[in-house]
């Protein structure tokens, strides 16, 4: 599978697991680590993957998705860290799904047409490969540690 493919995939999964997420039906907590789980392993795989094949081509898109990375990472441990009954979990949730919405549009818009433009079909094929490997062993990894792929941040009590 291309990476564009794939990328393309992964994005409408994250936005399935979070229009479940914040529908409030089912078990809110347990598909809201899965799309944690599932949006670290994504953004993980680009920037070990992808993003170095195309620091080349267009290094000030690349910078500025690493960037939105580093931002969502930090909205997911916000949200990680809130009980889904706390009344700021939602609005934390909806920043997130926000974010990562902003994120995949301008990955969309921008990125994803210049893979198709600058890379080889077999480049474009080799790195959505790898990227997937990599994906599937990260969520696999995650599953079995029984937990959110991220720890949890540690606050200090109070003596």
């Amino acid at each position: 599978m291309k990476a564009t493919q794939l990328l393309k995939g992964q994005h409408r999964e994250a936005e399935r697991l979070f229009d479940l997420a914040l529908s409030g039906k089912g078990d809110v907590r347990r598909v809201t680590d899965d799309l944690t789980k599932h949006l670290l392993a994504h953004m993980l795989a680009e920037q070990v993957v992808l993003f170095p094949e195309l620091l080349a081509i267009e290094p000030d898109l690349i910078g500025g998705a690493c960037e939105e990375h580093t931002v969502a990472r930090f909205e997911i441990r916000r949200v990680v860290n809130t009980a889904a009954e706390d009344p700021s979990f939602k609005g934390k949730l909806l920043a997130l799904r926000d974010l990562v919405a902003h994120h995949v549009k301008e990955e969309e818009r921008e990125l994803l047409p210049r893979i198709e433009e600058e890379l080889t079909e077999e480049v474009n094929e080799r790195l959505g490969q790898q990227m997937l490997e990599l994906y599937d062993a990260l969520v696999a990894h995650s599953h079995r540690s029984h937990g959110p792929a991220i720890a949890p941040a540690r606050t200090a009590t109070a003596a």
